[in-house]
């Protein structure tokens, strides 16, 4: 067979190409440790590679969004830390302003203190994040969440929402509160119902938050909800200088009907059905005509009793109870109704209310109205921080599982780093051994291919 000089070349060329692009592949893999440097080395690997970089990338953001919402739920922590530090100076605040030996004038520097309390609270409330973003909007978190009218009337603007981070394929994290349900959204009495005294009270007598015996029958229909609770006292014809006779009724004290329409049982006795617009009871001579005997500190319980048999509701009974101690007189009153929300700027701007009345004089509010008053504000100041408290636990428990996500996160970039490892790190020993013995043919081949263009014949023209 007779091979052209040409088609030696072309043999010759081509192989030492073949070497020369295969020791530069090798080259290549040497220079970067890596398997794969195209998709046509390894097509399903490849393939496969791109998949886990991609899962790799978005889990690698999830971390950073983790350490993002954790950053944002710190502050809130730390912000919502000094809310009850703050509640808790206004709680002493209002067990000092109880001690009776206080003066008028003393009771209105803890009024001057009271001020800088309010306005810090506020302050507290329209806190904003690193990014300027306010902590306390909801999802609005561009705009400024409390706005205030005029002392203790403080509008929100934001929303009920809260903004989200996501922190893993399956879970969003709230990282912002609502200010709607911390701020204003607390709840006034025992969160059931709350009792009050009347401002022109002028007796001793001290009300309680009172007790639920029986939610159930509370939140039955025909329970009123609103109630009074009015006093009468006269001197005991056995010992006109001793201890009077005090009794007292029960009444129902709603003016409408959840329809709107006028209550015709408003103003009469639930004890008895006796009607309180037509005058008061008929007096009887020696003995105190209320239905009911007072004893101070004992339970008044807001159901039918034994022996009381012409009741306004036959068989009535709500399922809660109060107690009052004191000694109240002829006219004193208290109310008894369901617990409605407050908010904690109101209840700030009552405790200064309060101290801005007190006053002894006859003129004045007089001290157990003040203690009424001051009862039910720690009342609601309790009230508060319960729900700064169960709110800061929220941001704890979401702080607990941002950390466990993040864990999690790690322990599966680790995989994905592995599983690359496999897919495109190189085997260091096997590919030095094919470049050293690439290198070898390819020096042979250039040595054969110098001696075989020497064959020609055209050297001998």
């Amino acid at each position: 067979m007779r091979v052209a000089t040409n088609t030696i070349y072309n043999i010759g060329s081509q192989g030492l190409q073949r070497l020369m692009t295969q020791q530069a592949h090798l080259q290549n893999q040497l220079s970067t440790g890596r398997r794969i440097l195209s998709p046509s080395d390894d097509p399903i690997a490849s393939a496969r590679a791109l998949s886990v970089t991609q899962a790799q990338a978005l889990n690698t953001q999830f971390s950073t969004n983790s350490d993002s919402a954790d950053s944002s739920l710190s502050l809130t922590e730390a912000t919502l830390k000094q809310v009850t530090t703050l509640i808790q100076n206004v709680q002493q605040l209002a067990i000092n302003a109880g001690n009776p030996t206080l003066t008028k004038n003393e009771k209105a520097m803890l009024e001057s203190e009271l001020q800088g309390r309010y306005q810090e609270l506020l302050a507290l409330a329209n806190t904003t994040d690193g990014n300027g973003l306010y902590l306390f909007s909801g999802f609005r978190g561009d705009t400024k969440p409390f706005t205030e009218t005029s002392f203790g009337n403080v509008a929100y603007n934001g929303d009920d929402g809260q903004r989200s981070v996501q922190i893993s394929a399956a879970r969003a994290i709230p990282v912002s509160e609502a200010g709607s349900q911390l701020f204003q959204k607390v709840t006034t009495g025992n969160g059931t119902f709350q009792a009050a005294a009347a401002a022109s009270n002028t007796g001793t007598g001290l009300v309680s938050t009172g007790e639920v015996l029986d939610p159930n029958k509370w939140a039955d229909a025909a329970n009123m909800r609103d109630f009074r609770i009015d006093f009468n006292s006269i001197p005991d014809p056995a010992n006109p200088s001793g201890t009077p006779l005090t009794h007292y009724d029960i009444i129902d004290n709603r003016t409408n009907l959840p329809d709107g329409s006028a209550n015709p049982n408003y103003n009469r006795s639930m004890i008895d059905g006796y009607d309180y617009g037509g005058g008061a009871r008929p007096a009887t001579p020696g003995a105190n005509s209320y239905p009911r005997v007072f004893k101070s500190g004992g339970d008044i319980e807001f159901r039918q009793l034994p022996g009381e048999t012409t009741p306004l509701v036959a068989g009535w009974d709500f399922g809660v109870k109060v107690s009052i101690t004191g000694a109240p007189k002829t006219g004193d009153s208290f109310t008894l109704e369901a617990s409605v929300n407050t908010d904690m700027f109101s209840v700030l701007a009552d405790f200064s209310s309060a101290l801005k009345s007190y006053n002894t004089d006859a003129g004045g509010t007089g001290q157990a109205v003040f203690q009424n008053r001051l009862n039910t504000i720690i009342k609601h100041l309790s009230n508060s921080l319960d729900t700064v408290l169960s709110t800061q636990a929220g941001i704890g428990a979401r702080m607990l599982e941002t950390d466990s996500v993040r864990d999690t996160n790690e322990d599966i970039n680790l995989q994905h780093s592995q599983t690359l490892s496999k897919l495109q790190d190189l085997d260091w020993p096997k590919t030095i051994s094919d470049f050293a013995q690439n290198q070898t043919l390819l020096d042979a081949a250039r040595s054969t291919f110098s001696k075989v263009q020497s064959l020609s014949l055209f050297q001998y023209i």
